[in-house]
């Protein structure tokens, strides 16, 4: 992997007769090569992988894995749960809304670009879980939506609260 900046990880796993060797190296512009080989019980090759992503992106190349391993129906351990999989999309999915977080809620969206979809963005729900804590809020109103579904009080929540 030619240039690294000289961070570099080298792990390896053995199970059910299968060895697989996963190396990452930081790249001096910042992303990481990854490389992975497996081999079977005989040291014969099945698996080789390689290529680059960011570092920030890492995280979300596990979670597309785990989903993937789900999706494929594999029993036992490898599956995970409808709640599992809905966080994988939304990391706060079903997880109760703290006070902070209701606040930052109020904070965003009273900012001008504030819609449902940069809302859940940046609180990492659905959209959905979005619009019912706006209409639980009395948030009725975005600047860039004429309302929110349900209920159409006035927006009287960018008030300094």
């Amino acid at each position: 992997m030619d240039g690294t900046s000289g961070n570099a990880l080298r792990i390896q796993l053995t199970q059910h007769g299968r060895c697989y060797e996963l190396a990452a190296r930081q790249l001096t512009d910042g992303r990481l090569a990854i490389e992975v080989n497996g081999s079977d019980a005989d040291g014969a090759p099945v698996a080789a992988l390689s290529g680059s992503l960011p570092v920030s992106d890492l995280s979300l190349l596990v979670d597309l894995i785990k989903l993937m391993r789900a999706r494929g129906g594999q029993a036992g351990e490898g599956q995970i749960s409808v709640v599992e999989q809905q966080r994988l999309a939304h990391a706060e999915a079903h997880r109760g809304w703290t006070d902070e977080q209701d606040e930052r809620l109020r904070r965003l969206a009273c900012q001008p670009d504030a819609s449902v979809k940069t809302l859940a963005v940046a609180l990492l729900r659905s959209e959905g879980a979005i619009r019912s804590r706006l209409r639980r809020l009395r948030i009725d109103e975005l600047p860039r939506e004429t309302h929110i579904e349900g209920d159409q009080r006035s927006l009287a929540s960018c008030d300094p609260v």
